[in-house]
């Protein structure tokens, strides 16, 4: 812009500021609020270190980071109330701040070049080692069959408008549960690490004794209720063994089954020409505009079914989240009678060395683990066990034999 005459530097400047004023609009007044009260928090704690909010006078990308870091440090032993706060919450203030500081029209700190999507691997590495401290059982509170059949009630899936990605959310939602997936694994996630979204060409369908890929023109033809079964290939997925393919057959519910959800999403893509690398959250809109299903979409979604069904199934609708998924199938499975080693194999948990070298797909396809999980997937809890004080209650349906694994902090952990 220094080349510019002014009278173009100054008509840029104008624009700058619409083009500001417009991404503001699209967030909530509350969101904006919340924001801007984590900035005035990082506002303080430069103000206390002698250092500007921009960390203009800060010249290396490594001493921008240590204040970055401090500051998370103490925010995740503070919060805004003297009370301590979860990784995730660490997560959106420093995001609060990155955002604010490019505001200012300087660079991201928390990015390691300008522009990068990533963070910097140095406070990836922070946030990790913040979220692994996380209590495992106030991490991920598990969804059950009941909250997620609502779904199909609750949310308007012939909308003009919001039709489209609420039968994505759905779909997603299925998948997910099934296959016990990470929210970086099957939603647009802002810092994935490891894990990344499974894509189009991940996907296989089987009708019969047919293989199909998902993006095979000729599924077309097919008829939804002739599938038999689906599988997702482990390409760049945390924990996963490249290449390996995890199969799912369908169960007998037209709606909750895994098979299915997947040739819906594969159709969906496929009608719109999407290209083989296109994530399976990715959606077109009502103007055929490509957007991505968000974890935010999921927890919202979640948490509306949650409150239609809290009298029957007991679990509090504001602890679920886009992480409930995973622990949610986990827990039908255990439900089911299934062995803890097929859920820590399907589920990729940590555990002994030998599971590295163990092949799942012929003990899931055989023991045809969907069914299972949509026949003890609608577990209840006892009424009042599901606070946020409270440790991690069991379900009323589970065998006694598999009581103290459901309390094995591994189903909950994350990583």
């Amino acid at each position: 812009m220094a080349a510019a005459t002014p009278r173009a530097q100054d008509k840029f400047a104008a624009d700058l500021r619409a083009a500001l004023q417009v991404s503001a609009s699209a967030n909530t007044s509350k969101t904006e609020s919340g924001r801007s009260k984590i900035f005035g928090v990082w506002s303080l704690f430069c103000q206390s270190l002698g250092v500007n909010h921009s960390l203009s006078d800060v010249v290396s990308q490594e001493a921008k980071l240590t204040y970055l870091i401090v500051f998370g440090l103490r925010y995740s032993r503070e919060g805004q109330k003297d009370k301590s706060v979860r990784a995730d919450t660490v997560t959106d203030a420093l995001l609060a701040v990155g955002q604010g500081i490019s505001h200012l029209g300087r660079p991201d700190p928390r990015k390691e070049t300008p522009g990068a999507i990533r963070n910097h691997p140095l406070l990836a590495s922070f946030l990790k080692g913040l979220r692994n401290k996380d209590d495992p059982s106030k991490r991920s509170y598990p969804a059950n069959i009941a909250i997620i059949r609502q779904l199909y009630t609750t949310l308007e899936l012939k909308d003009k408008v919001y039709g489209t990605i609420n039968n994505s959310v759905i779909n997603l939602i299925i998948i997910a549960f099934y296959w016990l997936l990470r929210p970086a694994e099957y939603t647009l996630s802002r810092d994935a690490g490891r894990s990344q979204a499974f894509l189009l060409q991940d996907a296989v369908i089987f009708v019969g004794n047919r293989v199909y890929y998902a993006t095979d023109p000729s599924l077309n033809d097919v008829n939804i209720n002739k599938v038999t079964a689906a599988a997702l290939t482990f390409t760049d997925q945390k924990n996963g063994v490249r290449g390996e393919q995890v199969t799912q057959k369908a169960t007998s519910d037209p709606h909750i089954c895994p098979a299915k959800a997947l040739f819906r999403l594969a159709a969906h893509l496929r009608e719109h020409e999407a290209p083989s690398n296109t994530p399976l959250c990715a959606y077109y809109d009502s103007k055929r505009k490509l957007s991505y299903v968000k974890s935010t979409f999921i927890t919202n979604a979640l948490r509306h079914a949650a409150t239609d069904m809290h009298h029957l199934t007991g679990i509090e609708p504001s602890l679920l989240s886009a992480r409930s998924l995973r622990p949610g199938g986990a827990t039908a499975l255990l439900c089911a009678g299934i062995d803890k080693d097929v859920i820590q194999l399907l589920g990729r948990w940590k555990s002994d060395a030998m599971f590295r070298y163990l092949r799942i797909q012929a003990h899931v396809y055989a023991a045809n683990l969907a069914q299972k999980m949509l026949d003890h997937g609608s577990y209840t809890f006892a009424p009042g066990t599901f606070t946020e004080a409270s440790d991690m209650p069991l379900p009323q349906e589970t065998p006694a034999a598999f009581i103290n694994v459901l309390q094995h902090t591994e189903l909950f952990d994350e990583d």
